[in-house]
């Protein structure tokens, strides 16, 4: 009998049959006039996307190992009248079976489908409101489950991730304990034996930077105590974070504060003031991170440049990595990936 996701599956590659043309419109090699007006010429689908706020647009680009320079382009959904994409795009994640992208978009999560091509003026096919603010996401999408790292309210879960539309109610929301005052930077989940939720945030009120690390990531609620905080030593600032589940590894990006992306080796055990298995150190200030695991290859976003980096399963100090740029104006708040 056909598993939930095969039915959805199914379900997605027909409706999105008529949507295929999508790619008829823009051009690539910049971002011109939201998307240009010369059709796609061969590229193959798009891979790596990258969130441009000044710029209201989200670049792809077929080759996620492109060489260094100005963003090499295929796609760009951008536009003044269809995407509703705003200048706060805060986080982007991608479900690559079904070829849906959820672009954090302030107050609201805008899902395009057939993103992979995606081009031009083109209109999200949901959106989900009522957010505070949309500064991270995570998509278990073995258990179609869409968490929000809302910066300002908590960790908001919305069940059904491949339908939910509109403002609705999350079905859960997380507030640990992370001070009267907080931002949250990044959320991550182990979603297959450990069900482990990974939460990185500042207390504002104690003026401290740590991971919440919450057990039971598929039924925490409320204003639970962490099960553990990872707290970085010696002491860095947090941001963005990337959980490679299968070697029980966490990246964790410093944030505005410093160059780095730390890794932390046997995460789910990991409690208490920790040193870095590892520090990778890039030319910029690491707002978020994310880890191609099937290809060993990790993206590093500064607002300057996305820095490209293989190998990463092994990279510690100062690196040699391939920096993109986005266009005069821009700047990069966000990146996905497919393998």
């Amino acid at each position: 009998m056909p598993t939930d996701r095969a039915l959805r599956l199914l379900a997605v590659s027909v409706m999105l049959s008529s949507l295929l043309g999508l790619a008829a419109c823009g051009g690539g090699g910049g971002y011109g006039g939201g998307g240009g007006n010369m059709p796609v010429s061969g590229a193959a689908p798009s891979k790596l996307f990258g969130a441009d706020s000044p710029h209201m647009a989200i670049g792809s680009l077929a080759n996620p190992n492109p060489g260094a320079g100005t963003i090499p382009v295929d796609r760009i959904i951008a536009g003044p009248y269809y995407t509703s994409l705003s200048n706060n795009i805060g986080s982007l994640a991608l479900d690559p079976a079904l070829d849906y992208l959820y672009v954090g978009n302030g107050t609201s999560i805008r899902v395009f489908y057939s993103a992979s091509m995606a081009n031009g003026d083109v209109s999200p096919l949901r959106a989900i409101s009522g957010i505070g603010n949309t500064g991270s996401l995570f998509l278990d999408a073995v258990n179609n489950r869409l968490y929000v790292g809302d910066d300002v309210n908590g960790v908001k879960v919305f069940n059904g991730a491949s339908m939910a539309s509109g403002a609705l109610a999350p079905n859960r929301t997380i507030t640990g304990d992370f001070g009267a005052t907080f931002a949250i930077h990044g959320v991550a989940v182990d979603t297959t034996v450990k069900n482990i939720l990974y939460v990185s945030n500042t207390n504002h009120t104690s003026s401290s930077d740590q991971i919440s690390v919450f057990d039971g990531a598929g039924t925490v609620n409320g204003s639970n105590t962490p099960s553990r905080t990872i707290t970085p030593n010696p002491a860095s600032g947090v941001g963005g974070i990337f959980l490679d589940a299968a070697n029980d590894r966490l990246y964790v990006a410093s944030g505005s504060s410093a160059s780095n992306v730390m890794v932390f080796d046997t995460a789910s055990t990991a409690n208490g003031s920790i040193t870095p298995a590892r520090t990778m150190t890039f030319p910029a200030a690491i707002t978020s991170v994310v880890v191609d695991t099937v290809n060993d290859r990790l993206y590093a976003v500064s607002l300057g440049a996305i820095y490209i980096l293989n190998g990463a399963s092994a990279a510690t100090g100062s690196v040699t990595a391939t920096a993109i740029f986005p266009p005069a104006g821009g700047s990069f708040t966000a990146v996905a990936v497919a393998p």
